[in-house]
């Protein structure tokens, strides 16, 4: 099954407007590689993606599902968009996710990006790897939570190695 991830205007809380079913559960190790500090970079891309392949689209795997999409080989926002990134309490007890608040230009890109791609799929990357891919019910503005049901030490290494160093 697809990833939650829910969106609302100023914080954008991806799960919320996009109605998906049971998270992802991918651990920190596997997004931020085997031995892996929270002074490491992970790598956070978000593309447009679509259910059916294209020209131009390249295909990938939902982390934690057998479900395909097909990714739009420009990147909306990464890394450099990123403000900061903190630990936010996930919708079930013992379960974490990772609050992410673009900067102005990436709230510009996530805006100007996802106004043209409703009922359409949003793929979040990390490390390369697709973690969630909501269907968009609306635009997304100034920051954004990833949801996967984290433990605590996995949304601590996720968010500690998206923020700006």
């Amino acid at each position: 099954m697809m990833s939650r991830v829910t969106c609302a205007s100023i914080i954008v809380v991806l799960s919320l407007i996009l109605g998906l079913s049971s998270a992802t559960g991918v651990a920190a190790s596997r997004l931020t590689g085997p031995s892996a500090s929270a002074s490491q970079t992970t790598k956070l891309d978000v593309r447009l993606a679509e259910q059916a392949p294209g020209p131009g689209l390249s295909e990938a795997s939902v982390s934690g599902s057998g479900d395909k999409l097909y990714l739009h080989p420009e990147t909306v926002v990464s890394n450099a968009d990123v403000t900061f990134a903190r630990v936010v309490p996930g919708d079930r007890p013992a379960t974490f996710n990772v609050g992410i608040m673009f900067t102005s230009d990436g709230s510009s890109k996530m805006e100007k990006a996802t106004q043209s791609h409703l009922n359409k799929p949003l793929a979040i990357l990390l490390n390369g790897r697709v973690v969630a891919a909501p269907i968009l019910r609306s635009q997304i503005r100034g920051s954004a939570v990833i949801t996967g049901d984290f433990t605590k030490t996995e949304a601590d290494a996720i968010a500690a190695a998206l923020n700006p160093q």
